[in-house]
């Protein structure tokens, strides 16, 4: 099985994805378990709960790239270690979660192993998981760069004057008017660019729209905190 996978925006530029199940899974006892344990509206605006990711060999592609993480995490960073050996992945370019997220510290500690073992390449990862990273920031290498995410519960932990964070919007003037840089067309200014605020246009897709209205993510997750959304 191929660890790493583009899609067609991600092909055009270079970068490989590793993706794992959205937001969560039915375990076969019926338990859920969470690999975005720290989401918070944008789960429900996912874009990887719709289109491509729904297909059966997809969704069973990533479960089984979960499964691996869950059963042996030490085969999994060896695993991983080999395959970007591989001249395919010359680019240098790896999005650690095109789906899913850092769930734990053992986790996340297998990326920073495979981080430091390939120097040669950028490592980047949209997180919300703020407090587990922040807390582990020693231990990953410089090729390794984290962009907080609005849209999750621990929202209040990131510092828009310091981290490089990213927030989707649902108008996009908002974006351009806010200083935050636009990467829809290159998914790896969110690690490259110079501006540490990485803006993102709402997918164009009618249930987000509908929900998201003119609303950012972090504006949207903070209402409903408030308890002002109806």
């Amino acid at each position: 099985m191929k660890l790493l996978t583009q899609n067609a925006d991600l092909k055009k530029n270079g970068v490989w994805a590793w993706t794992l199940p959205a937001h969560f899974v039915t375990t076969e006892n019926g338990d859920k378990f969470y690999t975005c344990p720290q989401a918070g509206v944008c789960g429900s605006f996912c874009y990887a709960k719709t289109g491509t990711f729904q297909f059966s060999n997809v969704k069973k592609a990533h479960r089984e790239k979960l499964d691996m993480v869950l059963n042996d995490l030490s085969a999994f960073r060896e695993a991983m270690n080999t395959e970007l050996n591989h001249k395919r992945y010359a680019s240098g370019y790896i999005r650690v979660h095109d789906a899913g997220d850092f769930f734990s510290m053992e986790y996340a500690e297998a990326w920073a192993w495979i981080a430091h073992s390939h120097p040669d390449k950028l490592f980047y990862a949209y997180t919300k998981s703020v407090s587990l990273i922040k807390s582990m920031a020693n231990k990953f290498p410089k090729n390794f760069v984290f962009i907080f995410s609005f849209g999750g519960k621990e929202d209040h932990l990131i510092d828009k004057d310091t981290d490089r964070h990213c927030d989707v919007f649902g108008v996009y003037q908002d974006l351009i008017d806010g200083g935050y840089c636009d990467i829809d067309c290159d998914d790896r200014q969110a690690a490259m660019s110079d501006n540490h605020k990485i803006g993102i246009y709402r997918n164009n897709i009618p249930h987000i729209i509908k929900k998201i209205g003119d609303s950012s993510f972090s504006s949207f997750e903070s209402d409903h905190k408030k308890g002002t959304l109806i």
